[in-house]
């Protein structure tokens, strides 16, 4: 079975999609590791489409798999041996203009409507799917992110005077000004992972936050901040699944996060879930892991135990029953 991964045109400011599938690459048995195929323009292009309808005549697969974003290219492939990722709907949900609903109607409905499968990274993006373009719930596939393969277990004292929070991404969801809310006055150290703009920077001040600003990190410099901090700091408004939370599980550290979903079902019971909405209670989230070392631990444990699922050599695995089950289906029909 020749399986080939379509990734949209690599862009220096977002990677996660590339980041996942490289991953689960490297895990993959090499005597049948899928080809890949980069598009050669970003958004949306006649000159992409093709490139791949050439790609696909000269170069013959059992099953395509469009990995995400543009989705669109799908259309050019012979639908029963295509496969799409949808990675997060939320541009969807929150907009409704018409604008928004011509970008859905292109990198959306149709792909869905075309694909023979789509694969989702979470529950949460299925029932979105599913709400928005009709699709039956049995076409989606739940195959979830993986973690880092650099990232492991390293213990390290819990600073108790002044604990480092590892806070990652600055975009609207991430829910910076509540977060900034619930810390102030608190002694801690917020570490941003992004380039706070104008506003951002003055809710800092304002509030007095201590903090330590680091963008453009390799995956080994993330690494090395996810063992330097003592609390993921993760309190989102949305996310398609929410890596972070299990990044932190697999490098042992306690989690606070948002109590809803997706984070509410793949933390499992090892994270501290706040309502991401009142920072007063992302506040006592907080200084109930600072001041309880035993329910610290706890959870610390248990993500452990968790994360553990999330392996690239285990998302490797399911992707590779997933792509068998398709396969299959089309040698029957």
């Amino acid at each position: 079975m020749k399986v080939t991964l379509v990734f949209r045109r690599k862009n220096p400011r977002f990677f996660s999609i590339e980041s996942v599938f490289n991953r689960i690459l490297g895990a993959w048995p090499s005597a049948d590791r899928p080809d890949t195929v980069e598009l050669p323009e970003l958004g949306v292009s006649f000159r992409n489409l093709r490139f791949l309808r050439r790609h696909r005549r000269r170069h013959n697969a059992d099953l395509w798999h469009m990995t995400g974003d543009s989705t669109y290219v799908s259309i050019v492939l012979p639908g029963r041996k295509t496969i799409i990722s949808i990675h997060d709907c939320g541009f969807f949900v929150r907009n409704r203009n018409l604008k928004t609903r011509l970008i859905k109607w292109i990198l959306l409905d149709i792909p869905v409507r075309h694909a023979a499968q789509v694969h989702a990274i979470s529950e949460k993006t299925k029932e979105e799917i599913v709400r928005l373009t009709r699709c039956k719930p049995e076409k989606i596939r739940v195959i979830a992110n993986p973690v880092s393969p650099m990232l492991s277990y390293t213990p390290r004292p819990f600073r108790q005077d002044a604990p480092r929070l590892l806070f990652i991404g600055l975009t609207e969801n991430k829910n910076f000004e509540r977060a900034c809310e619930a810390i102030a006055g608190l002694p801690c150290v917020l570490v941003i992972i992004g380039k706070p703009d104008k506003f951002q920077m003055e809710v800092l001040h304002r509030l007095g936050i201590s903090h330590v600003i680091r963008h453009g990190l390799t995956e080994a410099e993330m690494v090395a901040a996810y063992e330097d901090t003592d609390i993921v700091y993760f309190p989102s408004l949305y996310e398609g699944f929410g890596l972070p939370v299990i990044e932190g599980f697999r490098a042992g550290r306690a989690v606070l996060t948002s109590d809803i979903p997706p984070m509410r079902d793949i933390s499992e019971g090892a994270a501290c879930l706040v309502d991401p909405l009142l920072p007063a209670s992302i506040r006592e989230g907080l200084l109930r892991l600072m001041r309880e070392s035993g329910y610290r631990e706890a959870l610390v444990t248990r993500g452990l135990v968790v994360a553990e699922r999330y392996t690239p050599e285990a998302k490797a695995a399911e992707f590779q029953s997933f792509y068998r089950e398709v396969y299959e289906k089309i040698c029957v029909e």
